[in-house]
């Protein structure tokens, strides 16, 4: 499911996102891959668009990350989440960041 289709999460500009991850397969049951990969994207506060790789944690079966959005500006950042061995985006999403 894309997180984009309830509209961006707000987060005030110098604070964190926090990620907690599960992955289903297409029965809905849950699978732990070896890996699972998150990436923001977004227009740093030098006006250039900048990729950061979040690190994730595997806690029981559950990835967790954290994302600073001390150096990005004002305006959205688009998330894509990918487990090992895929090619294909597990889900994708979107952050505003907002004025404090």
């Amino acid at each position: 499911m894309t997180q984009v289709q309830f509209g961006p999460v707000n987060i005030t500009s110098g604070n964190s996102a926090n990620f907690v991850v599960e992955f289903l397969n297409s029965a809905g049951v849950i699978t732990v891959p070896s890996s699972a990969t998150l990436t923001v994207t977004y227009t740093n506060t030098s006006n250039v668009s900048q990729s950061d790789n979040v690190s994730l944690t595997l806690t029981g079966s559950f990835w967790n990350g954290t994302w600073s959005s001390t150096s990005a500006a004002y305006g959205l950042a688009t998330w894509t989440l990918l487990g090992s061995g895929s090619t294909t985006v597990a889900q994708t999403g979107q952050i505003k960041v907002i004025y404090p």
